[in-house]
């Protein structure tokens, strides 16, 4: 008699795990919600420090680190002060076919937790030298009018010409900050641009990332950016200078 009931258990074991994976999936999304809201009111839930780097820090945390992870960003390092967690986190470039890069064009953050909750995120210094602080800060800003499709699992925003004024990278810049692309394409007035990165840690479901920027190829104005991730695809729209 057990053995006719394994299968039913295993069933029902399974159907459980869904639900719950479900459930946990629903609870991400209603603190991305909120975490979007914030950003819609950015001086009011957020500082900025501009001295080293761009440290944002955040005034009421929601985003939990189970959160980060089922992102599928996990930390490659951990340091520990008590309740407090700092991460660095890295991902490795993969340059195009048959190219060997002789400088390191790898994406690093820092991370800062405590008690269990994202309140800091701290992006080095290096990266500013060709992309102006106020370019992030106001792609950034435009998360919180984005739209959120739970469904398809996208994130999507329009980035006005006030937002980040006269300080929008060009493609120029954008390769000297990046590096060769790991695929290129041409289609119409559009130049495509793919890099792909890799987790550098060995820690299971850490995700790989995908960014794919399209330019306008006479001008080389940067025409959307977007991020393809374990989890779904976060797509910034520009509007065209004037």
């Amino acid at each position: 008699m057990s053995r006719l009931r394994r299968p039913w258990a295993r069933r029902l074991v399974a159907c459980g795990a869904a639900g719950l994976a479900l459930l946990l999936s629903g609870c991400v999304f209603l603190r991305l919600l909120e975490f979007k809201f914030q950003l819609g009111k950015f001086d009011q839930n957020f500082a900025l420090r501009a001295d080293d780097g761009l440290v944002i820090l955040c005034h009421q945390p929601v985003i939990r680190t189970g959160d980060v992870r089922w992102f599928g960003v996990m930390p490659e390092k951990i340091g520990r002060l008590g309740q407090a967690e700092q991460w660095q986190v890295r991902w490795v470039k993969q340059p195009p076919p048959g190219v060997a890069e002789t400088i390191q064009y790898d994406l690093t953050l820092e991370l800062g937790f405590a008690d269990d909750k994202l309140n800091r995120i701290a992006i080095p210094e290096p990266y500013f030298a060709v992309m102006p602080k106020a370019f992030l800060v106001g792609v950034i800003k435009s998360f919180g009018r984005g739209k959120i499709d739970q469904a398809g699992k996208t994130v999507e925003t329009s980035v006005s010409a006030p937002d980040v004024a006269s300080a929008r990278p060009r493609r120029s810049a954008v390769d000297k900050l990046l590096g060769a692309p790991t695929a290129q394409r041409v289609e119409g007035r559009l130049t495509i641009q793919r890099y792909r990165y890799t987790p550098a840690t060995k820690e299971s479901r850490a995700g790989v990332f995908d960014m794919i920027l399209h330019f306008d190829t006479a001008s080389g104005d940067l025409v959307t950016w977007q991020a393809l991730t374990p989890v779904g695809k976060i797509g910034f729209n520009f509007e065209k200078p004037e």
